[in-house]
């Protein structure tokens, strides 16, 4: 597996068709140099990932995959955890946080395995009036 910095036709090729209008623009405020990555395997992009600032201290977490994660979903996760533990480390980051479909079974696991706390439901705050939770994960400074 390979990591680049993340491009936004990395998600292109990692989904095919763009899932909502105006993805791209979403996806322009989501590639921040250092802090956003793509893995590729045998030449394809099987995800993409990171942290978007939002003020000091705190950013977004976010993270794109299509089918192919299924044959590498463990190595993506391994690897997901320790480059999301070194830039928060990095960057002084006490807490990231997700927006997660509520019904996204998989995306929920991987986010409590990553050591994200579930903070409550976001009624309608999807693009198409979707439920969403809010995970997090903080760094207590004590």
């Amino acid at each position: 597996m390979r990591l680049t910095q993340f491009e936004v036709a990395h998600a292109d090729e990692a989904l095919g068709e763009a899932p909502v209008p105006n993805f791209h623009h979403y996806l322009m405020q989501m590639r921040v140099e250092g802090m956003s990555w793509s893995a590729e395997i045998d030449g394809l992009v099987v995800a993409s990932a990171g942290l978007v600032p939002l003020w000091s201290g705190v950013a977004e977490a976010w993270m794109i995959s299509g089918d192919e994660i299924d044959r590498h979903a463990i190595k993506i996760a391994r690897t997901l955890r320790t480059k999301l533990e070194d830039i928060m480390w990095q960057r002084s980051i006490h807490r990231a946080q997700a927006n997660i479909h509520c019904q996204f079974g998989r995306a929920l696991r991987l986010a409590e395995w990553l050591g994200f706390e579930n903070e409550g439901l976001m009624r309608r705050f999807g693009v198409e009036g979707d439920d969403y939770f809010r995970y997090a994960k903080v760094i207590d400074g004590d």
